[in-house]
């Protein structure tokens, strides 16, 4: 159990780094179409371009010039699966983090079980070792929830704050393509 804890904490961790550079690259981009929209100078064009908010943007732009805005409830439908791909986009491996928060101190609590059986076999086995032989075998078993625990706190911290991180991003983004709808330049 302890080194499948540890597995999952490294995968954690590389997944914790991509998600975050993700959201960061997120905002300064959402910032910088932001001051484009309002006139003022932002938006390199190797920043935004290329990036998933300016193309999912240029889609926005496609879809209001051909339904137009006079049929305001299919142009909703369309945009409510565009902001679905730019929320799938940023929540990408967010639920991984969740689940692993909500389970590694289940892991953890599992192998300290599993320990505690072992130690008590091993009394059994062999008599002679006493209560220092247990006490050592579930000690080593108790580290076992003490690294499920380690795992999940980061992993639950981090699944919080790229939740957070991501509905306000979503909401920037649907604040740009209602500017873009309206004809404004993005």
């Amino acid at each position: 159990m302890l080194y499948s804890l540890i597995l999952l904490s490294a995968i954690s961790v590389a997944l914790i780094i991509e998600r975050v550079l993700v959201v960061r690259r997120s905002n300064r981009v959402l910032q910088a179409l932001e001051d484009r929209s309002l006139g003022l100078p932002g938006c390199e064009a190797r920043h935004c371009e290329k990036s998933a908010e300016a193309n999912l943007l240029k889609l926005v732009r496609e879809t209001a010039d051909k339904t137009g805005t006079g049929n305001m409830e299919l142009l909703q439908g369309q945009l409510d699966g565009i902001i679905g791909r730019y929320r799938r986009h940023l929540e990408r491996y967010t639920a991984f983090l969740g689940t692993l928060g909500n389970n590694a101190p289940f892991l953890g609590l599992l192998g300290t079980c599993i320990g505690v059986i072992e130690a008590f076999f091993q009394l059994g086995v062999n008599v002679e070792g006493g209560a220092g032989a247990v006490m050592a075998g579930i000690s080593e078993a108790l580290v076992a929830t003490a690294t499920g625990i380690a795992v999940a706190i980061p992993a639950v911290v981090a699944y919080n704050f790229l939740s957070k991180a991501s509905d306000e991003a979503v909401e920037r983004f649907v604040q740009l393509a209602w500017t873009v709808i309206r004809g404004g330049k993005v």
